[in-house]
């Protein structure tokens, strides 16, 4: 099955480069059900809804496939890989993980510039309407941003930002609380102050892992994957 696009015309690039764009709208469609496990993913109809020409989309495809988002089937085309709970749960817990590296070592090695846009970008985040999902999500990758900057090595860094790149569209689906989001940054600031690398680590994967959940309980809730809600989730 391939989904059909919304009509052309209706969208606007919006990044940098036209090949994150198509990575944006690929990934857009897959985390609002338009495209599924198995789904082949339209090269044409891409170009023709972003106005876009096929290297773009090659470039992107590429990106996806590294990032495990699709995989190619030689001289049939490009496929949506498995989009399930386990996955997405996965996905979350090794982004923890690579992300509790980078904070652990700016607790170890603290930058008191990079710690003081911390404590301004999450008292903002305390601060802004729980209603403006937008701003969350600018400033939760703001905060991450930040951390990984000033924590993490050229190579890890590399490695966030392919693990980071569907972050924005997975917490448009996440039915978790403000309160909990505002919460675990603070956690993990505090720990960085503190210079305790480890609890900045620990509350980074926690930090994760409870989003991850929260994203599957999002998407089940809209049938974009299958299986029963877990005890707890409602």
């Amino acid at each position: 099955m391939t989904a059909e696009p919304p009509p052309a015309g209706t969208r606007r690039l919006v990044r940098r480069k036209t090949s994150e764009a198509v990575v944006d709208y690929v990934v857009e469609q897959i985390f609002t059900g338009q495209l599924r496990s198995g789904d082949r993913i339209d090269h044409d109809a891409i170009g023709d809804v972003l106005g876009v020409s096929r290297l773009p989309i090659r470039e992107a495809m590429v990106i996806l496939e590294r990032d495990g988002i699709v995989f190619t089937r030689y001289h049939r085309g490009v496929y949506v890989e498995p989009f399930d709970a386990d996955s997405i749960v996965d996905d979350f817990q090794i982004l923890g993980l690579l992300s509790g590296v980078a904070v652990r070592r700016l607790a170890e090695h603290p930058d008191d510039e990079a710690i003081a846009e911390l404590r301004r970008l999450v008292d903002e985040l305390a601060a802004v309407d729980p209603a403006e999902n937008d701003r969350i999500i600018q400033l939760v990758y703001g905060i991450m941003t930040i951390e990984h900057r000033a924590g993490a090595s050229r190579r890890l860094r590399a490695q966030l930002r392919a693990y980071a790149g569907f972050i924005p569209h997975a917490f448009r689906y996440t039915d978790r609380d403000h309160a909990d989001t505002v919460r675990a940054h603070r956690q993990v600031l505090d720990a960085i102050v503190a210079g305790d690398g480890e609890r900045a680590a620990r509350h980074r994967l926690e930090d994760f892992l409870d989003a991850g959940a929260s994203v599957v309980r999002g998407l089940r809730k809209r049938g974009v994957i299958d299986g029963a809600e877990e005890p707890g989730d409602a």
